[in-house]
This record gives C-alpha cells, structure tokens and sequence, in this order.
C-alpha cells in the first residue's frame, strides 16, 4: 500500500535519486546536499517534501517552502510555497498527487497556499482547485551608462530611465536587520515578511550573493528590498528579487536604482512582482515589459536563453488580505548551476 509521509532524514537521498531520474538529470537539487539542505530541511531533522512511497519504491514527491521557516515569528500567517511536484506515470493509483496536496494542507498550518512559476498548462487545474491564478508583471529600467547587450530591441525604441526620487538605499547586514523592530513591515498582506525573514533568506543563501536594502525616505514609511545580479558573458543585471513595506517607497528611489545599477555595472534593472501598484513604479522611470513584444529582456540565466519569459502563479487564502508575489517567492530565484 503506497504511504504518504513528510520525507525523513534518511529518505532525503531517495528523494535527491527520484528528483536526477524523474524530473531532471544534474537538477542542483540532485546534485547538492548543501542546497537541498538549507531549502528545505527543517531543524528536527525532517524535510519540507512529502513523499508517496510504496515498500522502498519512491512514487512521487511534493516539496515545499514554509515562510516560517526564515522566521518563526511568521507562523500565524505561515505561507506555504510549492516546489518541485512530480509523481511517476502509470502507478496504478488514480489521483496520487492530488491526495499529497490534501495530506499537506492538513499537515502544515498555514493561512495561504501557493506556488510561484507554474507550468502554462497547470491554471486551469488549480482553478478547479479553487485556487486565484494569475501572472506576474516585469517592470524594468535601464542604465544609460552602460552599453547593452543582454537587453535585445529588434526594432528600436526609447527604453525608461530613472527619475530623480529622494529615497536613499541602506544596505543591511545581518545584525542591521535584527536589531530593527519586528513591526518594520507593514503586516497587512497575506503574506507578510520580516526583517529577520530576509536576513534569513537572503543573506545566509549558501550560493547566491544577495544585498538587501531599507529604502530611506522623507514622506513614507521605509521598506526592505533584495537584490542579486545575474550574469552572462561579462555582461550583468540587477535583479530586484523581493519587497516589504510602504509601496509608496517605490515611487522615490529612482535616484537609488541608478546608482545601485552604475555601481553593479547592471545593464538594466528588472523587478518582477505582483500586488504593488503600476503607478508607483512609473513614477520611478519604470515601465511594464510586454513578453510578447519585440524587446527581450532575457528572463533565464542558468543556462541564459534570450527570450523573455512568463512568470504563472496560483494562490489560496484563508484571509481576504491581498498578496505581494515577487520573484524569489517560493523556489524561482534558486541555483540551477552550482560552483564547481
């Protein structure tokens, strides 16, 4: 009988074997311990992936990624982000992963469910699960001192720049952002970050190098961003990858975008979210990018491929708060190639 349990301590080599055979050869989650780890163990020793396992025969696996995971303090409001989903063909039980999708909502208290970066086929079965499904927007700005090459436009156009703004970046450390009140971040979306939630997740990342910034301005109340550069062929882009606090904060730091991609050496920056406000990001020289036109903002770097990119989501709520999706949400800004 096929037994459906979170993945132990001694199955997680099962489930890296499971992840290189039936989802991808060389995935870096098959290949690194370290990165597998510090995604998804938990302290007791558990791992966030429930697995479908008949005798030793692994039959599917559901990872998953809880917010209260970076902070514990987020457990009242615990968000749980799918990953990586997978169960075999032809296992002889009909409807095996929609049972793991049950046994973890009744196993992880949460308030919200979702998962980042979907495949452009699945909308229409998490609806039928009565799941919001929708797409992120990319908003991005360019740097006019930097000559571009990754940032492709086939028939020319004038690109956004930044706009003077009087919001200063801050750059955090990790004592700097647990010395802050735990009240920083506005609390009234449904799925709130903290400012140890981002030292966590973001400064203490095994691989990439994250900066994470308090927006310092004069009319709002402050905020926190993350961001990480991506790279290919010496040419570079700044990726704004996460946001808490006062939207308004977006509308002035255009000044700070500029320096911080003259100071990266960043072709352009690029800002992928959902439930900020449009007119926020234009005040600050940004402009929403339309994947179906000509200009290509290239969207995967590990390996690079140039051609824009779609980001799908699926969200369930058990509070009527909006949410604030952004780029590093559940699993999409993870490695897909490791340091040798």
């Amino acid at each position: 009988m096929t037994e459906i349990r979170r993945c132990r301590n001694e199955d997680i080599e099962l489930v890296m074997d499971f992840i290189d055979c039936h989802w991808q050869s060389g995935h870096s989650l098959a290949v690194s311990r370290k990165l597998m780890d510090w995604q998804h163990e938990e302290s007791e020793g558990d791992y966030n992936y429930l697995i479908a396992i008949r005798g030793k025969l692994v039959l599917g696996i559901l990872g998953y990624i809880t917010s209260c995971r970076f902070d514990p303090a987020l457990a009242g409001k615990n968000v749980i982000w799918l990953a990586l989903w997978k169960v075999l063909d032809n296992v002889g039980e009909t409807g095996l992963g929609l049972r793991m999708l049950n046994t973890l909502v009744t196993l992880e208290p949460h308030s919200t469910i979702a998962v980042n970066g979907i495949n452009a086929t699945h909308p229409p079965m998490y609806r039928a699960l009565r799941y919001e499904t929708g797409e992120l927007k990319q908003f991005y700005v360019v740097n006019s001192q930097c000559e571009r090459r990754l940032l492709n436009d086939s028939v020319g156009c004038s690109f956004p720049v930044p706009r003077e703004g009087l919001s200063q970046f801050v750059e955090m450390q990790e004592k700097d952002l647990t010395a802050l009140d735990p009240d920083f971040i506005v609390k009234d979306i449904a799925n709130p970050k903290s400012p140890v939630y981002f030292s966590n997740r973001f400064l203490k990342h095994p691989f990439y190098q994250y900066r994470v910034f308090r927006v310092d301005g004069s009319t709002h109340d402050t905020a926190l961003l993350a961001t990480r550069v991506a790279e290919h062929d010496g040419s570079r882009v700044l990726r704004i990858v996460d946001f808490a606090g006062d939207p308004k904060a977006i509308a002035a730091f255009g000044s700070a975008i500029k320096m911080l991609m003259i100071e990266e050496h960043a072709e352009y920056a690029d800002f992928w979210q959902l439930g900020l406000p449009d007119e926020y990001f234009e005040e600050a020289g940004f402009a929403l990018h339309d994947p179906e036109s000509d200009v290509i903002l290239p969207n995967y770097f590990e390996p690079f491929l140039q051609r824009n990119g779609r980001m799908l989501y699926a969200l369930k709520s058990k509070t009527v708060l909006p949410a604030v999706i952004c780029r590093a949400d559940g699993d999409q800004d993870r490695p897909n190639r490791l340091p040798s």
